[in-house]
């Protein structure tokens, strides 16, 4: 491969050249410049995480109450009942409340009382509904 070298004209003017380097004494320190990054960490984070705490709170006051309303519940009465040897929960339903369904009764046993299906514990204490 050819090379070809073209020579340019190169004239330096005295004024041009700087007589003595520049101290640190002489560079301006007043303003502190930063980069994109530098800008977005020092204002942009604060100021989303600002944001983000005042929406948390707002939603936390603005949100509806979620706890159980008084007038949504109903008495029931009921009865203690001393479980004996071969109880069921079917059998329970059927003795105290008879003009009841009886799967509506179980369903009422099992809550009241946190029943794990129908397994009854002689000498358990457990509540039967009683009545309409």
């Amino acid at each position: 491969m050819a090379q070809i070298a073209l020579a340019a004209p190169v004239s330096l003017k005295a004024d041009s050249v700087p007589t003595t380097a520049p101290t640190r004494a002489s560079t301006p320190r007043g303003r502190l410049e930063l980069t994109r990054r530098g800008r977005f960490i020092l204002i942009g984070l604060p100021v989303m995480l600002a944001a983000t705490a005042l929406l948390v709170l707002a939603g936390i006051f603005t949100a509806p109450v979620m706890a159980s309303d008084a007038s949504d519940t109903t008495a029931v009465e009921a009865t203690t009942v001393s479980v004996m040897e071969g109880d069921t929960v079917w059998a329970l339903a059927e003795e105290f409340a008879p003009q009841r369904d009886r799967r509506d009764v179980m369903a009422e046993i099992t809550e009241m009382n946190d029943l794990n299906g129908s397994v009854l514990v002689p000498g358990q204490e457990i509540f039967v509904p009683t009545g309409d």
